[in-house]
C-alpha cells in the first residue's frame, strides 16, 4: 500500500505538467503586446494555403455511430483507474518493420515546420476560437486511466478537442483509442511513447518516444478501416497525428529538431488548468480559464485519470465560454487560423520554470 501511494504521488507531480510549486491564480496570462514583448515569445505566419485536412463537425453516419452504439461509447467509472504495471513494458509498438514512418505526405500544414514550440495563436480576423486539449498520458511501469465522463461531456455539448495520446495508452486502450480517431469532433496528436523527458532522452530512446506513437496510431488506423462497419464510409481520419506535446512541457533545440524533422508540430499551451494538482478545485480551474481566455488560446487538461475536478469544472465552462461568443476547435483548426506564437524552448507558464524537472525525474519514463 505504501509503495502505492508513493508511485501515485511521484506520478501526479509528473504527468505532463506538475503544479507542485505553481500558483494557479497568478498565472503568465499572455496578450498581444506581451507577446510581441516578450524576448522568448515571437509571432509567425502560417500557411492557410495548405491542406483543409478538417474534420467535419459530426454526422450520424459517421464511423462512430457505425462502429459503435451509444452504450459502447458511454464511460464507466472503472475505466478512469490507474493501475501498476510490473515489470515495466519498454516495448516498441506491433507492426514497427512495415509501417511508413516518412510523416511528409501526410502533413496537414507547410511543408516547412520551424523547431519551436508553439504556445497559442492569433487567429486572423480577431475569431474568437479556441482550443481545449486533454493529455492521455501513460509511463512504463502503469496503465493509466480513461475519463470517459469529459469525452461524454464534449459529446453531448459537441465541443471539439484534442487529445494528446501517448502511444503506450493508445496500445493499453485501443478501442478508446479508435473512438476518438473516428469521432469527427475530435483528433488525436502524438504526447510521446512512455512519457519520456525529451530533454533529457538522446538518440534513439528520443526518437523512439517521437516516432513510435506514429507507428501504433497508424497500426490501429489499419485495423479500424478493415473493420465491415467503416467499409462504406470515406475515410476522413488522418493517417497519422501531425502535432506533437511535450511531456512535462520540456524540450530542448535538440528535442524540437527531432519533432519537427519527423513533420509533426510542437504544440504545447498558454491557459493552464492545473487538473493533475488534486488541491486544485473545479471553481479554481474555471475562474484561471476565465481569467486569461482570449481569442487562440490552447487550454491544457487531463483526461487520463489524473485531471482533478476536470469534469465538474467544464460543465460550467462549456456554457460560460460558448456564451462570451468562443468556439471550439481542433489544434489543427486553430493553427490553420492565422499566426503562431512561438517559443524557442518549452515551458509551464513562463521561461525557465520547469527546469528542475531534468533532476527531479530523470529520463521521465517511469
Amino acid at each position: 500500500m505504501l509503495v502505492k501511494r508513493i508511485f501515485r504521488l511521484q506520478y501526479w507531480i509528473s504527468c505532463v505538467v506538475c503544479f507542485t510549486n505553481l500558483s494557479i491564480g497568478s498565472a503568465y496570462s499572455q496578450t498581444t503586446d506581451m507577446i510581441q514583448n516578450t524576448p522568448t515569445d515571437i509571432v509567425t505566419d502560417f500557411d492557410t494555403t495548405a491542406s483543409e485536412n478538417i474534420l467535419p463537425t459530426g454526422n450520424d453516419d459517421s464511423v462512430l455511430n457505425r462502429c459503435w452504439t451509444p452504450k459502447q461509447l458511454q464511460n464507466t467509472a472503472k475505466e478512469r483507474v490507474i493501475h501498476l504495471q510490473k515489470p515495466a513494458d519498454h516495448s516498441p509498438p506491433q507492426g514497427s518493420s512495415n509501417v511508413d514512418l516518412d510523416n511528409t505526405h501526410n502533413r496537414a500544414f507547410s511543408t516547412s515546420i520551424a523547431a519551436r514550440s508553439i504556445r497559442s495563436v492569433i487567429p486572423a480576423h480577431g475569431e474568437k476560437i479556441i482550443a481545449l486539449t486533454f493529455d492521455l498520458c501513460e509511463q512504463a511501469d502503469e496503465i493509466a486511466g480513461y475519463d470517459g465522463a469529459i469525452v461524454d461531456l464534449l459529446r453531448a455539448e459537441k465541443v471539439h478537442a484534442t487529445f494528446y495520446a501517448g502511444g503506450k495508452w493508445m496500445r493499453s486502450h485501443p478501442e478508446r483509442t479508435l473512438q476518438l480517431m473516428a469521432d469527427p469532433l475530435f483528433e488525436v496528436g502524438n504526447h510521446a511513447w512512455t512519457h519520456g523527458n525529451l530533454r533529457v532522452l538522446r538518440g534513439a530512446e528520443l526518437n523512439a518516444q517521437i516516432l513510435w506513437p506514429q507507428i501504433q496510431y497508424q497500426t490501429l488506423k489499419q485495423q479500424l478501416i478493415t473493420r465491415s462497419c467503416a467499409a462504406s464510409i470515406p475515410d476522413s481520419i488522418p493517417d497519422q497525428p501531425t502535432t506533437f506535446r511535450f511531456p512535462y512541457g520540456t524540450c530542448d533545440a535538440v528535442a524540437l529538431q527531432e519533432v519537427a524533422a519527423a513533420g509533426l508540430y510542437p504544440v504545447q499551451w498558454d491557459i493552464v488548468t492545473g487538473d493533475p494538482s488534486k488541491q486544485q478545485t473545479a471553481q479554481h480551474i474555471i475562474d484561471t480559464v476565465l481569467k486569461q481566455i482570449h481569442p487562440g488560446a490552447i487550454i491544457i487538461a487531463h483526461g487520463n485519470g489524473r485531471g482533478w475536478h476536470t469534469h465538474e469544472a467544464l460543465k460550467t465552462l462549456i456554457p460560460a465560454l460558448k456564451k462570451q461568443g468562443y468556439q471550439f476547435v481542433t489544434v489543427t483548426r486553430l493553427l490553420q487560423s492565422g499566426q503562431h506564437v512561438t517559443a524557442v524552448n518549452c515551458y509551464e507558464t513562463k521561461p525557465n520554470d520547469n527546469l528542475r524537472y531534468d533532476k527531479l525525474f530523470g529520463r521521465g519514463t517511469e
